[in-house]
């Protein structure tokens, strides 16, 4: 099968709501916490219950009039594309407000979530079992724990697997994790060698940042 190409952030900016209709764009990704109970689409973190958030520009106020999921789903339906929502959560849990906003779709058969929380995911799994959920693996220390916790899966591959491009060393540790995922989805690569690399190896989705390199492959 081809392999899948993510271009990562473009869900954050309405600005960017029309690349699913680029032919090199397959699936779009997009930054979301919870916030005064519902999904906010944005990339820094939120700094509850003050109506600001804090990263890598500062700290700023919170725009009220930001993206919602129903848009966002909108977006890749009308292109028949995928959408990837990275749930970022520090502090409490996210899932029953997820579910909820989730619950609300039509359609979540283009949905897919990635949480760095291996038992938050779980949750969501439970309450959404047609939702596909990945463990977004940040850390080598992630990896291995990923890597050594099939016993605990009953045999059961999960959906999908999200890794840091820079973790992977071989051919084998992606096979290692096509032996418990389903899918195996790598992030955020912006040399095209490196793609080219990592797709020779057995990877499904590959993520960038730039749509002259999800071209080139």
């Amino acid at each position: 099968m081809p392999v899948t190409r993510i271009l990562h952030r473009a869900g954050n900016s309405r600005d960017l709501l029309d690349s699913p209709a680029h032919l090199a764009v397959d699936a779009i990704e997009a930054d979301v916490w919870v916030h005064d109970n519902r999904m906010l689409v944005h990339h820094d973190r939120p700094l509850r219950p003050l109506p600001i958030s804090v990263g890598a520009s500062g700290i700023r106020r919170i725009r009220r009039d930001g993206l919602r999921l129903p848009e966002l789903s909108e977006a890749v339906l009308a292109n028949d594309a995928e959408l990837i929502l990275d749930l970022r959560s520090y502090f409490g849990d996210p899932s029953p407000d997820v579910v909820r906003e989730l619950l609300e779709l039509p359609d979540r058969s283009h949905i897919s979530v990635s949480c760095e929380s291996w038992w938050i995911g779980e949750r969501l799994r439970a309450w959404l079992p047609d939702l596909e959920v990945l463990y977004s693996v940040r850390r080598e220390r992630q990896l291995r724990a990923f890597l050594s916790r099939s016993h605990e899966l009953d045999g059961r591959p999960l959906p999908g697997v999200a890794v840091k491009h820079t973790l992977l060393h071989s051919p084998a540790e992606v096979e290692a994790l096509r032996r418990r995922a389903e899918r195996v989805t790598v992030w955020t690569i912006d040399d095209v060698d490196r793609a080219l690399e990592l797709i020779s190896w057995g990877v499904d989705k590959v993520t960038s940042n730039h749509i002259s390199v999800l071209n080139a492959i």
